[in-house]
């Protein structure tokens, strides 16, 4: 058995042509498509870059217990259980969060990796003196304007090398048996920079200051630097897909698709001016967001062209990679293996998603309920773990050390003490208007209304909703006060 997982970080779906789009050129993902089996009704689970890979990782939800952090002692990873059956597991990646602290442990679990610079902030090109930035809108860094001083020809971008030593790597080991490679890219994230060619496809006409990445905030710009921003995501995507191609006729040269499960999707979505929203983060979780892309090629193109229906999310990807290299599902997964829904079972009723100390949402595939905390510090809120050490480059800061506890909380932590660190919570909001969403709890027909344009007061739907939200909750064996801050009765 072999698996080819490749991730894109930050996908939009319906910028796929397999997804219905008929303006943005996607023809390698088509061509997946059209060899494979494409997932409908795919959702994330915790949002957003190493919360959602924890959750490929270990099969469990990441957002109930902690925010950005690293893979725990007591977690049961995928490449770790793929070894116990003698499954060989390589990583390629230039998603630079992997080496960052506070995202310990999920690059080392693999049995060799490689990794790619010059995304984003990654502390790449070492310079001493500043350079001069453009006249910009949005965001640039030091760092990344360093980076791109690096990145001029395509062959040269940190997306197209990772790509390349993914079709070397199949070169060298593609007819061997018993391995499992993730491909693994951060494009099309912002920054949206790409070579000329690409946004030329799509007539960009912008003519101001550079503008490629927006800040995580409302929309101010003007509607021509909205299209503007369109077409740069648009052209960074048709680049990472044209590589993509190349990988995809490799297979082909070295026959390799009878035997080799190949799965793609993303880890989150991003507001591109919907909703009067840039980015991610700040805002509620609409579709754009959480209902990502997944298509699937099953060994012997098993149902291949066909499309299901059946609702997916996140955390069902470690089960199935699991399940399809015959190794044992470890007792604390909370995913199921896709293998059933080909037979046209549901694998689940309803998932739930979100980001740690925010709203706990929930769709049952036509509705979703943003159910958020009820006070204005969204807590009360703790962060468990093994390893205090937090996201995007932080330690916990030293005025929390005398209130930090330790205790034994969980059943699926395997008896190991953790500590529980006093968090902030915090509602979405809408940052210009000071906005805040505490204690209103919106709920959407996406039958209805697919571009969630209205909330609907139906208290019947969200009264289920609600307590499907407590019912997940205690199958995880949540901490009291997650209940507590969402307004909900333990069940």
């Amino acid at each position: 058995m072999k698996t080819i997982f490749i991730v894109l970080d930050t996908v939009r779906r319906d910028y796929l042509t397999a997804y219905g789009n008929d303006w943005v050129h996607t023809p390698a993902l088509t061509r997946l498509a059209k060899r494979g089996v494409t997932f409908d009704n795919h959702w994330v689970g915790s949002l957003p870059c190493m919360p959602a890979r924890r959750e490929f990782m270990t099969g469990r939800h990441n957002f109930i217990y902690r925010s950005w952090g690293p893979i725990e002692p007591f977690d049961d990873i995928l490449p770790r259980e793929l070894r116990k059956q003698g499954v060989f597991s390589h990583l390629l990646t230039d998603h630079f969060h992997y080496f960052e602290l506070g995202s310990e442990n999920y690059h080392t679990g693999f049995d060799t990796w490689e990794f790619f610079r010059g995304q984003e902030h990654d502390a790449w090109v070492s310079l001493v003196d500043r350079m001069a930035l453009p006249e910009h809108l949005g965001q640039l860094s030091q760092k990344n304007w360093h980076n791109r001083s690096r990145q001029v020809q395509e062959e040269e971008f940190s997306g197209p090398r990772t790509v390349q030593s993914a079709i070397e790597w199949l070169e060298t080991n593609g007819r061997s048996d018993d391995w499992f490679l993730q491909v693994e890219l951060f494009d099309p994230h912002e920054p949206f920079y790409c070579t000329d060619k690409y946004r030329e496809m799509y007539g960009d006409t912008w003519n101001g200051p550079l503008f490629d990445w927006p800040s995580y905030d409302v929309v101010s710009e003007s509607p021509e630097a909205v299209v503007h921003i369109r077409k740069c995501y648009a052209g960074l995507l048709t680049m990472t897909d044209f590589w993509l191609g190349k990988l995809l006729d490799r297979l082909d040269e070295l026959g390799l698709w009878e035997e080799t499960l190949v799965v793609f999707t993303t880890d989150h979505g991003t507001m591109l001016g919907e909703h009067d929203y840039w980015m991610k983060n700040f805002m509620p979780l609409f579709n754009e967001i959480v209902r990502i892309p997944l298509i699937v090629h099953f060994p012997s193109d098993q149902k291949a062209g066909t499309r299901v229906g059946a609702l997916t999310q996140t955390i069902d990807l470690m089960p199935t990679f699991l399940d399809y290299h015959g190794c044992p599902i470890p007792p604390h997964v909370y995913g199921r293996s896709l293998r059933s829904t080909l037979e046209g079972r549901e694998i689940r009723q309803d998932c739930i998603f979100g980001y740690f100390g925010k709203a706990t949402n929930i769709t049952d595939g036509r509705y979703v309920y943003f159910r958020n905390p009820v006070r204005d510090d969204g807590g009360p809120l703790y962060e468990y773990t093994a390893m205090p050490v937090g996201g995007l480059n932080r330690w916990y800061p030293r005025e929390l050390y005398g209130k930090v506890e330790m205790g034994r909380y969980f059943s699926h932590t395997y008896n190991l003490p953790l500590y529980k660190i006093p968090a902030k919570g915090q509602a979405p909001r809408h940052t210009r208007r000071g906005e805040s969403y505490v204690g209103r709890h919106q709920l959407y027909d996406l039958q209805a209304d697919p571009g969630q344009l209205a909330p609907v007061e139906d208290r019947q739907p969200e009264a289920r909703m609600a307590e499907r939200i407590a019912a997940h909750l205690k199958a995880h064996e949540a901490p009291k006060e997650q209940y507590t801050r969402l307004g909900l009765r333990p069940r």
